[in-house]
């Protein structure tokens, strides 16, 4: 059962997490603009900071769901705990292009190269955090998440998880890609944080 300020902390980690999504998104949609290819040097480091933000309140969101959902399913918790795993790693690499292109050191690798380094296992943690919606909208047995975020949930989970393992075999056209990932990524699963977060806020009353 989680105490009144776990339930407060969800609420407000789980919107933090899903605005920083949202707020990256529109840095780069109306910033950077989509012909910027790579590292920025004018808004990487914005971008780099956002994300290790929004990166840092997922990882409370995902721990204290282990709390709110799994205290009868342990296969939501071993989920969740490899999602943490995953997230921590994304979190780790967060802020290392905008250290590469400061570095005050002569550096091997340009800031490009050390983003996709970063971002090396960015394809298996997408299928990750899918598996972990569905996984907790399967562990939400009191309904406590609203019909919207588990809807966005569900459908951003599929789309993810399809798109995926269908660019792990080179199944999905280029310009198919980037239009889904926007979909699930952007657009549905922040909707489906904030509805986590509307269920923490619910456990509290």
């Amino acid at each position: 059962m989680l105490t009144t300020k776990e339930a407060q902390l969800g609420s407000l980690m789980a919107k933090i997490a899903a605005m920083g999504t949202i707020v990256q998104f529109a840095i780069f949609a109306l910033l950077i603009g989509p012909d910027q290819v790579g590292y920025s040097e004018q808004y990487g480091g914005i971008v780099n900071i956002v994300g290790f933000v929004q990166s840092f309140a997922l990882l409370f969101t995902i721990s204290l769901t282990q709390k709110l959902f799994g205290d009868n399913n342990p296969y939501f918790r071993i989920v969740s705990a490899i999602t943490f795993v995953a997230a921590v790693v994304q979190l780790t690499g967060s802020l290392a292009p905008t250290a590469n292109a400061n570095n005050v050191f002569e550096t091997v690798l340009n800031a490009n190269q050390v983003s996709e380094i970063a971002n090396v296992g960015q394809l298996a943690t997408f299928i990750l955090f899918g598996i972990w919606a569905l996984c907790l909208l399967s562990a939400d047995e009191n309904n406590m998440v609203p019909s919207w975020g588990k809807i966005s949930g569900q459908a951003a989970a599929y789309l993810v998880i399809a798109v995926s393992i269908g660019n792990l075999f080179g199944l999905v056209p280029q310009g198919a890609a980037v239009p889904i990932f926007i979909l699930g990524g952007v657009i549905l699963f922040p909707v489906f944080t904030f509805g986590i977060g509307v269920a923490f806020s619910s456990s509290n009353n």
